[in-house]
Protein backbone atom coordinates (compact mmCIF):
# COMPACT_ATOMS: atom_id res chain seq x y z
CA UNK A 1 0.00 0.00 0.00
CA UNK A 2 2.83 2.57 0.94
CA UNK A 3 4.06 1.87 -2.84
CA UNK A 4 0.93 2.29 -4.36
CA UNK A 5 0.44 5.51 -1.91
CA UNK A 6 4.17 7.19 -3.72
CA UNK A 7 2.78 6.24 -6.92
CA UNK A 8 -0.90 8.23 -6.34
CA UNK A 9 1.58 11.43 -4.53
CA UNK A 10 3.45 11.29 -7.87
CA UNK A 11 0.70 11.00 -10.46
CA UNK A 12 -1.57 13.07 -9.01
CA UNK A 13 1.52 16.22 -8.83
CA UNK A 14 1.59 15.34 -12.28
CA UNK A 15 -1.95 15.71 -13.20
CA UNK A 16 -2.46 18.86 -11.19
CA UNK A 17 0.92 20.79 -12.94
CA UNK A 18 0.24 19.61 -16.78
CA UNK A 19 -3.89 21.18 -15.38
CA UNK A 20 -2.25 24.11 -14.18
CA UNK A 21 -0.09 24.82 -17.79
CA UNK A 22 -3.16 24.33 -19.64
CA UNK A 23 -5.04 26.82 -17.71
CA UNK A 24 -7.50 25.02 -15.15
CA UNK A 25 -7.84 25.31 -11.82
CA UNK A 26 -6.74 21.60 -11.18
CA UNK A 27 -9.36 21.27 -7.60
CA UNK A 28 -10.66 18.17 -8.60
CA UNK A 29 -9.26 15.91 -11.50
CA UNK A 30 -5.43 15.30 -9.35
CA UNK A 31 -7.53 13.63 -6.30
CA UNK A 32 -9.49 10.99 -8.92
CA UNK A 33 -6.36 10.07 -10.13
CA UNK A 34 -4.90 9.70 -6.51
CA UNK A 35 -8.30 8.07 -5.35
CA UNK A 36 -7.94 5.72 -8.27
CA UNK A 37 -4.23 4.83 -7.68
CA UNK A 38 -5.24 4.35 -3.69
CA UNK A 39 -8.18 4.24 -2.41
CA UNK A 40 -6.83 4.75 0.95
CA UNK A 41 -5.44 7.69 -0.32
CA UNK A 42 -7.48 10.40 2.20
CA UNK A 43 -6.26 8.11 5.17
CA UNK A 44 -2.34 7.51 4.09
CA UNK A 45 -1.61 11.21 3.77
CA UNK A 46 -0.09 12.78 6.35
CA UNK A 47 -1.42 15.55 8.14
CA UNK A 48 -0.29 19.10 8.93
CA UNK A 49 0.11 20.30 12.64
CA UNK A 50 -3.44 22.37 12.30
CA UNK A 51 -5.98 20.56 10.27
CA UNK A 52 -9.66 22.42 10.50
CA UNK A 53 -12.24 20.94 8.08
CA UNK A 54 -15.43 23.72 7.94
CA UNK A 55 -19.01 22.41 7.08
CA UNK A 56 -22.84 22.88 7.22
CA UNK A 57 -25.62 24.40 5.13
CA UNK A 58 -24.39 27.85 4.57
CA UNK A 59 -21.67 29.90 5.60
CA UNK A 60 -18.91 26.56 4.86
CA UNK A 61 -17.44 28.58 1.93
CA UNK A 62 -17.26 32.10 3.69
CA UNK A 63 -16.08 30.56 6.86
CA UNK A 64 -13.39 28.25 5.48
CA UNK A 65 -11.93 30.95 2.85
CA UNK A 66 -11.79 33.52 5.87
CA UNK A 67 -10.09 30.65 7.86
CA UNK A 68 -7.17 29.99 5.19
CA UNK A 69 -6.79 33.74 4.67
CA UNK A 70 -6.10 34.07 8.52
CA UNK A 71 -3.76 31.48 8.69
CA UNK A 72 -1.98 32.48 6.34
CA UNK A 73 -1.77 36.10 7.14
CA UNK A 74 -0.77 34.88 10.55
CA UNK A 75 2.53 33.31 9.19
CA UNK A 76 1.70 29.45 8.88
CA UNK A 77 2.29 28.19 4.96
CA UNK A 78 -1.52 27.00 4.15
CA UNK A 79 -3.40 24.84 1.34
CA UNK A 80 -7.02 24.67 1.20
CA UNK A 81 -9.57 23.79 -1.41
CA UNK A 82 -10.62 27.41 -1.50
CA UNK A 83 -10.56 26.76 -5.47
CA UNK A 84 -13.27 23.91 -6.26
CA UNK A 85 -14.46 20.75 -5.12
CA UNK A 86 -15.52 20.18 -1.63
CA UNK A 87 -16.29 16.41 -1.76
CA UNK A 88 -13.51 13.74 -1.33
CA UNK A 89 -11.75 13.93 -5.11
CA UNK A 90 -11.07 17.80 -4.10
CA UNK A 91 -10.27 17.07 -0.38
CA UNK A 92 -7.60 14.72 -1.87
CA UNK A 93 -6.23 17.11 -4.68
CA UNK A 94 -5.69 20.02 -2.03
CA UNK A 95 -4.12 17.29 -0.02
CA UNK A 96 -2.03 16.39 -2.89
CA UNK A 97 -0.72 20.33 -2.29
CA UNK A 98 0.09 19.84 1.22
CA UNK A 99 2.73 17.39 0.34
CA UNK A 100 6.00 17.51 -2.25
CA UNK A 101 6.61 14.93 -4.64
CA UNK A 102 8.28 12.16 -2.21
CA UNK A 103 4.44 12.49 -0.29
CA UNK A 104 6.00 14.25 2.83
CA UNK A 105 3.68 16.88 3.98
CA UNK A 106 5.23 20.25 3.49
CA UNK A 107 2.95 23.14 5.34
CA UNK A 108 1.79 24.10 8.29
CA UNK A 109 -2.03 23.91 8.64
CA UNK A 110 -5.06 22.90 6.09
CA UNK A 111 -8.20 24.32 5.76
CA UNK A 112 -10.73 22.12 3.87
CA UNK A 113 -14.41 22.78 2.77
CA UNK A 114 -16.35 19.85 3.51
CA UNK A 115 -20.08 19.77 1.62
CA UNK A 116 -21.92 17.96 4.66
CA UNK A 117 -23.36 14.84 2.59
CA UNK A 118 -19.53 14.16 1.38
CA UNK A 119 -18.19 14.37 4.97
CA UNK A 120 -18.74 10.62 5.63
CA UNK A 121 -16.40 10.09 2.97
CA UNK A 122 -13.99 12.56 4.34
CA UNK A 123 -13.84 12.96 8.08
CA UNK A 124 -13.11 9.42 9.10
CA UNK A 125 -9.73 9.90 7.16
CA UNK A 126 -8.92 13.27 7.31
CA UNK A 127 -9.49 13.15 10.97
CA UNK A 128 -9.38 16.98 11.37
CA UNK A 129 -8.40 18.02 14.67
CA UNK A 130 -10.98 21.14 14.43
CA UNK A 131 -14.34 20.64 12.31
CA UNK A 132 -16.47 23.97 12.44
CA UNK A 133 -20.34 23.63 12.06
CA UNK A 134 -21.99 26.80 10.78
CA UNK A 135 -25.15 25.78 11.04
CA UNK A 136 -27.69 22.99 9.57
CA UNK A 137 -30.21 24.03 7.80
CA UNK A 138 -33.36 22.72 5.72
CA UNK A 139 -31.48 22.51 2.25
CA UNK A 140 -31.97 21.36 -1.63
CA UNK A 141 -34.29 18.55 -1.34
CA UNK A 142 -33.15 17.04 -4.23
CA UNK A 143 -29.13 17.09 -2.86
CA UNK A 144 -29.44 17.17 1.20
CA UNK A 145 -32.95 15.88 1.80
CA UNK A 146 -34.25 16.44 5.52
CA UNK A 147 -31.78 18.44 7.78
CA UNK A 148 -32.03 15.14 10.20
CA UNK A 149 -30.65 13.29 7.61
CA UNK A 150 -27.35 15.61 7.60
CA UNK A 151 -27.02 15.63 10.76
CA UNK A 152 -26.74 11.88 11.49
CA UNK A 153 -24.32 11.56 8.64
CA UNK A 154 -21.93 14.26 10.36
CA UNK A 155 -22.92 13.23 13.98
CA UNK A 156 -22.30 9.46 12.66
CA UNK A 157 -19.16 9.96 11.09
CA UNK A 158 -17.30 12.74 12.87
CA UNK A 159 -13.82 11.30 14.72
CA UNK A 160 -14.09 10.94 18.54
CA UNK A 161 -10.48 13.07 18.96
CA UNK A 162 -12.48 16.12 16.46
CA UNK A 163 -12.63 19.30 18.60
CA UNK A 164 -16.05 20.70 17.16
CA UNK A 165 -16.51 24.65 16.86
CA UNK A 166 -20.32 24.90 17.17
CA UNK A 167 -23.15 27.69 16.80
CA UNK A 168 -24.77 27.83 20.00
CA UNK A 169 -27.31 29.39 18.67
CA UNK A 170 -28.34 26.82 16.01
CA UNK A 171 -30.26 24.15 18.19
CA UNK A 172 -30.08 21.60 14.47
CA UNK A 173 -26.17 21.39 14.94
CA UNK A 174 -25.62 21.98 18.93
CA UNK A 175 -26.07 18.21 19.85
CA UNK A 176 -23.61 17.24 17.44
CA UNK A 177 -21.05 14.27 19.26
CA UNK A 178 -22.11 15.06 22.79
CA UNK A 179 -18.67 13.41 23.77
CA UNK A 180 -16.42 15.28 21.63
CA UNK A 181 -14.21 18.28 22.81
CA UNK A 182 -16.08 21.20 21.67
CA UNK A 183 -16.47 25.11 22.02
CA UNK A 184 -19.39 26.98 21.28
CA UNK A 185 -19.95 30.39 19.92
CA UNK A 186 -22.57 32.75 19.72
CA UNK A 187 -23.98 36.32 19.36
CA UNK A 188 -25.36 37.92 22.00
CA UNK A 189 -28.46 40.24 22.02
CA UNK A 190 -29.29 42.54 19.23
CA UNK A 191 -31.50 45.25 18.94
CA UNK A 192 -32.76 43.67 15.70
CA UNK A 193 -33.96 40.44 17.70
CA UNK A 194 -37.78 39.31 18.19
CA UNK A 195 -38.84 36.88 20.34
CA UNK A 196 -41.25 34.89 17.82
CA UNK A 197 -40.64 33.13 14.37
CA UNK A 198 -41.88 35.11 11.34
CA UNK A 199 -39.94 33.11 8.61
CA UNK A 200 -42.31 30.66 6.44
CA UNK A 201 -39.64 28.10 7.43
CA UNK A 202 -38.79 27.59 11.16
CA UNK A 203 -37.52 23.92 12.14
CA UNK A 204 -36.35 23.19 15.74
CA UNK A 205 -39.63 24.62 17.32
CA UNK A 206 -40.24 21.76 20.00
CA UNK A 207 -38.03 20.62 23.12
CA UNK A 208 -36.83 17.54 21.90
CA UNK A 209 -36.61 16.22 25.52
CA UNK A 210 -40.66 16.73 26.29
CA UNK A 211 -42.14 18.35 22.85
CA UNK A 212 -43.14 21.01 24.45
CA UNK A 213 -42.96 24.41 22.36
CA UNK A 214 -39.55 26.32 23.05
CA UNK A 215 -39.69 30.05 24.10
CA UNK A 216 -37.40 32.36 21.93
CA UNK A 217 -35.11 34.45 24.71
CA UNK A 218 -34.46 36.14 21.44
CA UNK A 219 -34.15 34.94 17.75
CA UNK A 220 -32.52 35.91 14.33
CA UNK A 221 -33.84 33.86 12.23
CA UNK A 222 -35.62 30.30 10.55
CA UNK A 223 -34.66 28.55 14.29
CA UNK A 224 -31.75 30.50 15.14
CA UNK A 225 -31.48 32.45 18.97
CA UNK A 226 -31.36 31.58 22.39
CA UNK A 227 -34.38 29.41 23.81
CA UNK A 228 -35.09 27.61 27.01
CA UNK A 229 -38.40 25.39 27.73
CA UNK A 230 -40.53 26.14 29.98
CA UNK A 231 -41.72 23.21 31.03
CA UNK A 232 -38.26 21.34 31.33
CA UNK A 233 -34.90 22.34 31.92
CA UNK A 234 -33.61 22.07 28.16
CA UNK A 235 -31.92 25.28 26.97
CA UNK A 236 -29.77 26.23 24.17
CA UNK A 237 -26.08 26.17 25.61
CA UNK A 238 -23.72 28.68 27.17
CA UNK A 239 -21.31 30.04 24.74
CA UNK A 240 -17.87 29.78 25.46
CA UNK A 241 -17.04 32.53 22.71
CA UNK A 242 -19.93 34.99 23.23
CA UNK A 243 -19.52 38.05 20.94
CA UNK A 244 -21.27 41.30 21.29
CA UNK A 245 -21.98 43.73 18.90
CA UNK A 246 -23.23 47.23 20.00
CA UNK A 247 -23.81 48.21 16.21
CA UNK A 248 -24.34 45.85 13.57
CA UNK A 249 -23.45 49.19 11.24
CA UNK A 250 -20.52 49.86 13.61
CA UNK A 251 -16.68 48.60 13.51
CA UNK A 252 -16.20 46.61 16.12
CA UNK A 253 -16.98 42.89 17.93
CA UNK A 254 -16.20 41.72 21.72
CA UNK A 255 -15.09 38.11 22.10
CA UNK A 256 -16.09 37.53 25.55
CA UNK A 257 -13.87 33.98 26.21
CA UNK A 258 -12.67 33.11 29.95
CA UNK A 259 -13.55 36.26 31.51
CA UNK A 260 -11.30 38.48 28.89
CA UNK A 261 -12.92 40.22 26.31
CA UNK A 262 -11.35 40.87 23.60
CA UNK A 263 -11.95 43.69 20.39
CA UNK A 264 -12.01 42.96 16.73
CA UNK A 265 -12.97 44.53 13.56
CA UNK A 266 -16.31 44.07 13.05
CA UNK A 267 -15.71 42.55 8.50
CA UNK A 268 -19.44 42.56 7.76
CA UNK A 269 -22.72 43.93 9.42
CA UNK A 270 -25.10 41.69 7.53
CA UNK A 271 -25.94 39.26 10.64
CA UNK A 272 -25.07 35.96 8.85
CA UNK A 273 -21.66 37.21 8.41
CA UNK A 274 -21.48 38.20 11.91
CA UNK A 275 -22.08 34.53 12.59
CA UNK A 276 -19.28 33.30 10.08
CA UNK A 277 -16.81 36.11 11.61
CA UNK A 278 -17.46 34.61 15.22
CA UNK A 279 -17.18 31.24 14.39
CA UNK A 280 -13.84 31.94 12.63
CA UNK A 281 -12.46 33.97 15.60
CA UNK A 282 -13.84 31.21 17.53
CA UNK A 283 -12.00 28.25 15.55
CA UNK A 284 -8.31 30.67 15.37
CA UNK A 285 -8.44 30.64 19.06
CA UNK A 286 -9.15 27.34 20.18
CA UNK A 287 -6.40 26.68 17.94
CA UNK A 288 -3.85 28.07 19.97
CA UNK A 289 -3.41 31.53 18.42
CA UNK A 290 -3.55 34.85 20.77
CA UNK A 291 -5.91 37.00 20.82
CA UNK A 292 -3.34 39.69 19.99
CA UNK A 293 -2.39 37.85 16.63
CA UNK A 294 -6.28 37.71 15.48
CA UNK A 295 -6.58 41.11 16.30
CA UNK A 296 -3.92 42.11 14.03
CA UNK A 297 -4.65 39.50 10.90
CA UNK A 298 -9.07 39.95 11.10
CA UNK A 299 -7.97 44.21 10.34
CA UNK A 300 -6.60 42.90 6.90
CA UNK A 301 -9.70 40.37 6.36
CA UNK A 302 -12.45 40.12 4.09
CA UNK A 303 -16.04 38.57 3.59
CA UNK A 304 -14.67 36.73 0.06
CA UNK A 305 -15.79 38.68 -3.02
CA UNK A 306 -17.20 35.75 -4.72
CA UNK A 307 -20.33 36.02 -2.55
CA UNK A 308 -20.87 40.03 -2.04
CA UNK A 309 -19.28 42.14 -4.39
CA UNK A 310 -20.38 45.95 -4.91
CA UNK A 311 -19.40 48.22 -7.57
CA UNK A 312 -20.28 52.07 -8.14
CA UNK A 313 -21.46 53.30 -11.55
CA UNK A 314 -22.38 57.30 -11.62
CA UNK A 315 -24.80 57.11 -8.65
CA UNK A 316 -26.08 53.69 -9.18
CA UNK A 317 -24.21 50.79 -7.14
CA UNK A 318 -24.29 47.15 -8.86
CA UNK A 319 -24.01 44.47 -6.08
CA UNK A 320 -23.82 40.77 -6.68
CA UNK A 321 -24.48 38.48 -3.83
CA UNK A 322 -24.76 34.82 -3.37
CA UNK A 323 -28.63 33.32 -3.07
CA UNK A 324 -28.56 29.88 -3.06
CA UNK A 325 -30.59 28.54 -5.72
CA UNK A 326 -33.12 25.80 -4.14
CA UNK A 327 -31.76 26.32 -1.04
CA UNK A 328 -34.54 28.27 0.68
CA UNK A 329 -32.70 29.37 3.94
CA UNK A 330 -29.97 31.05 2.08
CA UNK A 331 -32.57 33.01 -0.60
CA UNK A 332 -34.47 33.90 2.49
CA UNK A 333 -31.52 35.61 3.95
CA UNK A 334 -30.27 37.42 0.87
CA UNK A 335 -33.80 38.50 -0.08
CA UNK A 336 -34.20 39.61 3.59
CA UNK A 337 -30.75 41.34 3.43
CA UNK A 338 -30.65 43.77 0.22
CA UNK A 339 -34.89 44.54 0.57
CA UNK A 340 -34.12 45.85 4.19
CA UNK A 341 -31.03 47.70 2.64
CA UNK A 342 -31.92 51.48 2.27
CA UNK A 343 -32.61 53.31 -0.61
CA UNK A 344 -34.62 52.36 -3.80
CA UNK A 345 -33.60 49.09 -5.48
CA UNK A 346 -34.19 46.62 -8.31
CA UNK A 347 -33.18 42.69 -7.55
CA UNK A 348 -32.27 40.41 -10.43
CA UNK A 349 -32.62 37.08 -10.07
CA UNK A 350 -30.29 34.64 -11.89
CA UNK A 351 -31.27 31.43 -9.65
CA UNK A 352 -32.34 28.68 -12.02
CA UNK A 353 -30.31 26.07 -11.38
CA UNK A 354 -27.41 26.28 -14.28
CA UNK A 355 -26.95 22.22 -14.62
CA UNK A 356 -30.39 21.50 -14.33
CA UNK A 357 -31.35 23.53 -17.10
CA UNK A 358 -28.99 21.41 -19.53
CA UNK A 359 -29.53 18.17 -17.89
CA UNK A 360 -32.85 17.61 -16.20
CA UNK A 361 -35.49 19.64 -14.89
CA UNK A 362 -35.16 21.87 -11.68
CA UNK A 363 -37.11 21.01 -8.58
CA UNK A 364 -39.46 23.97 -8.55
CA UNK A 365 -40.87 23.48 -4.85
CA UNK A 366 -37.99 25.38 -2.99
CA UNK A 367 -39.53 28.64 -4.11
CA UNK A 368 -42.54 28.24 -1.98
CA UNK A 369 -40.44 27.76 1.33
CA UNK A 370 -38.55 31.48 0.82
CA UNK A 371 -39.89 34.30 2.06
CA UNK A 372 -40.62 36.38 -0.94
CA UNK A 373 -42.73 39.04 0.71
CA UNK A 374 -39.52 40.63 1.79
CA UNK A 375 -39.70 41.80 -1.94
CA UNK A 376 -42.79 43.28 -1.51
CA UNK A 377 -41.02 45.81 0.99
CA UNK A 378 -41.16 49.67 0.18
CA UNK A 379 -37.83 50.66 -1.56
CA UNK A 380 -37.64 47.38 -3.61
CA UNK A 381 -39.24 49.05 -6.81
CA UNK A 382 -38.67 46.29 -9.22
CA UNK A 383 -37.91 42.65 -9.11
CA UNK A 384 -36.37 41.36 -12.09
CA UNK A 385 -36.95 37.35 -12.94
CA UNK A 386 -34.30 36.02 -15.49
CA UNK A 387 -34.22 32.49 -16.92
CA UNK A 388 -36.18 29.75 -17.86
CA UNK A 389 -37.93 29.49 -14.63
CA UNK A 390 -39.16 33.25 -14.23
CA UNK A 391 -42.55 32.92 -15.17
CA UNK A 392 -42.78 30.76 -11.75
CA UNK A 393 -40.95 33.33 -9.73
CA UNK A 394 -43.42 35.74 -11.36
CA UNK A 395 -46.21 33.30 -9.54
CA UNK A 396 -44.47 33.14 -6.25
CA UNK A 397 -43.97 37.14 -6.26
CA UNK A 398 -47.84 37.70 -6.92
CA UNK A 399 -48.70 35.39 -3.87
CA UNK A 400 -46.01 37.57 -2.28
CA UNK A 401 -47.86 40.20 -2.86
CA UNK A 402 -45.25 42.23 -5.13
CA UNK A 403 -47.43 44.65 -7.48
CA UNK A 404 -47.38 43.05 -10.88
CA UNK A 405 -46.15 46.38 -12.75
CA UNK A 406 -42.78 45.66 -9.96
CA UNK A 407 -42.39 42.34 -11.38
CA UNK A 408 -40.19 42.42 -15.13
CA UNK A 409 -39.58 38.50 -16.43
CA UNK A 410 -37.12 37.52 -19.25
CA UNK A 411 -35.71 34.31 -20.43
CA UNK A 412 -32.69 35.63 -21.59
CA UNK A 413 -30.35 36.72 -18.82
CA UNK A 414 -28.69 39.24 -20.47
CA UNK A 415 -31.28 40.91 -22.65
CA UNK A 416 -32.86 41.47 -18.87
CA UNK A 417 -29.82 43.82 -18.25
CA UNK A 418 -30.74 45.85 -21.09
CA UNK A 419 -34.37 45.66 -19.22
CA UNK A 420 -34.52 46.67 -15.68
CA UNK A 421 -35.51 49.82 -14.53
CA UNK A 422 -32.24 52.29 -13.60
CA UNK A 423 -34.06 55.83 -13.63
CA UNK A 424 -34.28 56.65 -9.81
CA UNK A 425 -32.55 53.90 -9.23
CA UNK A 426 -29.85 53.69 -6.21
CA UNK A 427 -28.46 50.15 -6.02
CA UNK A 428 -29.12 47.28 -8.59
CA UNK A 429 -28.56 43.59 -6.83
CA UNK A 430 -27.96 40.84 -8.73
CA UNK A 431 -28.72 37.07 -6.54
CA UNK A 432 -26.78 34.05 -8.03
CA UNK A 433 -26.57 30.40 -7.55
CA UNK A 434 -23.31 28.63 -7.16
CA UNK A 435 -24.21 27.43 -10.48
CA UNK A 436 -24.52 30.67 -12.19
CA UNK A 437 -21.75 32.52 -10.86
CA UNK A 438 -20.47 33.49 -14.66
CA UNK A 439 -23.43 34.12 -16.01
CA UNK A 440 -24.24 36.61 -13.43
CA UNK A 441 -21.04 38.07 -13.85
CA UNK A 442 -21.92 38.53 -17.73
CA UNK A 443 -25.28 40.25 -16.52
CA UNK A 444 -23.16 42.36 -14.33
CA UNK A 445 -21.00 43.39 -17.46
CA UNK A 446 -23.80 44.15 -19.85
CA UNK A 447 -25.51 46.12 -16.66
CA UNK A 448 -22.78 48.08 -16.81
CA UNK A 449 -21.92 48.84 -20.25
CA UNK A 450 -25.57 49.94 -20.11
CA UNK A 451 -25.36 52.05 -17.31
CA UNK A 452 -21.81 53.76 -18.44
CA UNK A 453 -23.93 54.80 -21.97
CA UNK A 454 -26.86 55.74 -20.23
CA UNK A 455 -24.08 58.44 -17.51
CA UNK A 456 -22.58 59.43 -21.01
CA UNK A 457 -25.67 60.99 -22.51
Amino acid sequence: MKILYHIAVFFSHLTYTLLRLLGRNASHAPGVVAMKICPRYLEMVPKAKICICVTGTNGKTTASNMLTDCLTAAGYKTVSNRLGSNIAPGIAAALTNSTDWFGKCKVDATVFEVDERASRLILPYVKPDFLVVTNIFRDSLKRNANPDYIFSIINDYTPATTKLILNADDLASVALRPDNPRAYYGIAPLESDITEPVNLVSDNSTCPKCDTKLVYDYLRYHHIGHVHCPKCDFASPAADHLFTVPDVNGSVIYDEHNGEKTEYPLVSSIVFNIYNESAVIACLSEAGLANEKIQEIMRNTAVPDTRLKEEKIGDISVIMAMSKGQSCISSCRTFDYVSSEPGNKVVMLVLDDYYDRKNSVEYIGWIYDVDYEFMARPGVVQVAAAGPRCWDHRVRLLMAGVEEDNILCCLDELQCAELVKTDGVDKIYILYDTSTYNLAVKVKEKLIARLKREEAK
